[in-house]
């Protein structure tokens, strides 16, 4: 379906914009509702425009701040382990992003009243960051929830609906190289190299790049001895000579070849298992 097409290659900006087109049902729906609470006496105390100023002045500032969140989230995703770490971790980012929020949400503000000939008088500072920041707790959750939740369904539920069914094991891989095409046996493919839209792939001292992601390449070849052990690697378990790790919890793998490639702590646990049952 091409609508599942668009969705996984352009997860981040899907998300944000299913993010922006509720927020501003949201808000609209808010102006609304304050209006009709300040004419419930039939004399209103605010102008019309001023809902909408508060409310869509606190939606731009959350579409600004939106991005900073997505890396923050794809950095620090949700572990089994160390969860006091986590929550502290996000006790004091939620803090800081309702101050950013708050200093935005307050500036536009500030701006919309002066272009309109008006004062805006936000209160005392201490009462209504507090009161802004149990609100923005809950928008700090809810789209974290989001967040995660769509990139489980994207990485599960949409791979379910385009691959129903087992594909046979790849053998080989087509590579064009200065105008010339390869053909790249998996078996002689020491190590894999995310470089961009293209994953490089290391065989008998050459290098060939394949227009692919390496997340898909490691599942494509999961039954054909290939680990993913960096963000930006993965290995032939077959190359390998040995595994040395470091005091800061990362580690070396050296491969038959020579080559020395980075082991990262996220996949660390992974590749153990795999190795030890491999030997």
């Amino acid at each position: 379906m091409w609508i599942t097409k668009i969705i996984k290659q352009h997860t981040t900006w899907c998300g944000y914009a299913a993010i922006v087109l509720y927020v501003l049902i949201n808000n609209t729906i808010n102006a609304f509702s304050n209006w009709t609470e300040q004419n419930r006496n039939g004399t209103p105390t605010i102008q019309l425009w001023e809902p909408f100023a508060w409310q869509y002045s606190s939606a731009l500032s959350l579409f600004l701040l939106l991005p900073a969140l997505f890396i923050f989230f794809k950095r620090f995703p949700p572990r089994a382990n160390g969860l006091l770490k986590q929550v502290t971790v996000h006790i004091s980012t939620s803090f800081l992003f309702s101050i950013c929020h708050v200093l935005l949400m307050v500036l536009c503000r500030h701006v919309v009243y002066i272009l309109l000939g008006r004062d805006y008088d936000f209160g005392n500072y201490y009462t209504e960051f507090i009161y802004e920041y149990r609100k923005d707790v809950l928008t700090y959750i809810s789209i974290y929830l989001c967040y995660h939740s769509a990139k489980w369904i994207i990485s599960t539920q949409l791979n379910m609906i385009e691959q129903p069914e087992a594909t046979a094991s790849i053998m080989q891989f087509i590579v064009k190289k200065q105008g010339s095409e390869y053909q790249v046996k998996v078996a002689d493919i020491e190590w894999y190299e995310a470089c961009g839209n293209y994953v490089n792939l290391h065989s008998r001292g050459r290098v060939y790049p394949l227009r692919h992601t390496l997340n898909r390449l490691c599942t494509e070849l999961e039954n054909s001895h290939v680990t993913r052990v960096h963000r930006s690697f993965a290995i032939n378990n077959q190359s390998i000579r040995s595994v040395r790790y470091t005091s800061s919890g990362d580690g070396v793998i050296t491969l038959t070849s020579g080559d020395e490639i980075n082991l990262s702590r996220r996949y660390k646990e992974d590749f153990r298992k795999i190795y030890k049952a491999s030997l």
